[in-house]
């Protein structure tokens, strides 16, 4: 559910290198730190929308980062074995 947050502006500019900075305020209340994901949404040709990348934990509800990540390995795994049997069973034909 999204929390509603007052519609206050800050004015930044871009860099030279194409970077923006998000006024230390927003950055200090809403816990956006160094290494921080974002996703950019083009909006239209004045506004693009700026959304956190969810953390794995938040995807799997309670299982937390280490069980998430244990999850995602097993997983792969699986999709790795299924792979290699595919391919074995083309080399057969």
């Amino acid at each position: 559910m999204m929390r509603m947050i007052e519609n206050v502006k800050h004015k930044t500019k871009i860099s030279s290198k194409g970077q923006i900075v998000i006024p230390g305020e927003i950055r200090k209340k809403y816990g956006y730190g160094k290494g921080t994901e974002l996703i950019i949404t083009l909006l239209d040709e004045n506004r693009i929308l700026l959304e956190r990348v969810p953390k794995l934990s938040n995807l799997f509800g309670l299982l937390g980062d280490v069980e998430a990540s244990k999850v995602l390995l097993m997983e792969r795994e699986r999709e790795v074995r299924a792979e290699m049997k595919r391919r074995g069973e083309l080399e057969n034909c």
